[in-house]
């Protein structure tokens, strides 16, 4: 029987990287910046990486070839600048760090690269990546969220829905690491509304200064977030993905690819 490894790069020896021949790289990518007085900075870091991590051992698992490299723990915080050591960069040093990954990985054989993305400042950056690597006759290169491969069921399990902090990421960290956070802290974290309606009415883009949009860093009622809630979410996170790189990794990547 053929041994199996678990495809988590900063694990392996170089034998094993050899001898799994992956075809498939991951790359997690989270952010280091407040999430208020209850979470961690590491927050979307923790949950990229579980992931990921969770979802490349179970593709390897169902006979996918995939590696998983280290997680990118620094990303885009800009717009959280007025807050103490929100870890960013320049969104041109992003960019170039990601193609730079992604040509890496087709130097070493990888014919397919899945983003998985924990951050919401990161998504249109790394989609700019992806559109710039696309003038290159190079690997499939996609971004999904790193939830975004749980059931339906499990997605709904929280019930008050909140973009930074909130019930859905305070259940995760529950689960992941609850040594880090502080339920004595978990509440109900204001966010402000822009001050002209037609924002919201006709959904203007425009990048969020955080310090004015939350204040506490962290918003939305978090206070009926529960470990069950984060395990159900992460669970179904780490078996969607999972099926999903296995069947990345099974698919012909010919000249078509990604379609019929």
């Amino acid at each position: 029987m053929a041994e199996r490894f678990s495809g988590i790069l900063e694990e392996m020896t170089i034998d094993q990287v050899r001898v799994l021949k992956p075809d498939v790289a991951v790359i997690p990518i989270g952010s280091t910046e407040p999430h208020g007085p209850a979470l961690p900075y590491g927050t979307d870091s923790y949950r990229a990486e579980a992931i990921a991590y969770g979802a490349t051992r179970a593709a390897n698992g169902q006979g996918g070839s995939v590696v998983c490299l280290p997680t990118v723990r620094v990303s885009l915080n800009n717009n959280f600048r007025a807050f103490p050591f929100a870890c960013r960069m320049q969104v041109s040093t992003f960019m170039s760090m990601l193609k730079d990954l992604v040509n890496m990985c087709e130097a070493d054989g990888i014919e397919k690269v899945v983003f998985v993305n924990a951050h919401g400042g990161n998504p249109d950056v790394i989609r700019a990546a992806m559109r710039d690597l696309a003038a290159e006759d190079g690997a499939f290169v996609c971004m999904i969220q790193a939830s975004s491969c749980a059931s339906r069921e499990a997605r709904q399990v929280c019930e008050k829905p909140s973009d930074h902090a909130g019930e859905e990421e305070t259940s995760q960290m529950l689960y992941l690491r609850p040594d880090l956070v502080h339920e004595a802290k978990i509440g109900d974290n204001p966010r402000m509304r822009p001050a002209l309606e037609v924002l919201t009415e006709f959904q203007v883009d425009f990048v969020r200064p955080w310090h004015l949009y939350m204040p506490a860093s962290a918003g939305g009622d978090a206070s009926r977030a529960s470990r069950e809630k984060g395990r159900i979410v992460i669970d179904s996170s780490i078996e969607g993905t999972g099926r999903f790189l296995a069947e990345l990794s099974r698919a012909d990547r010919n000249r078509k690819f990604p379609y019929a």
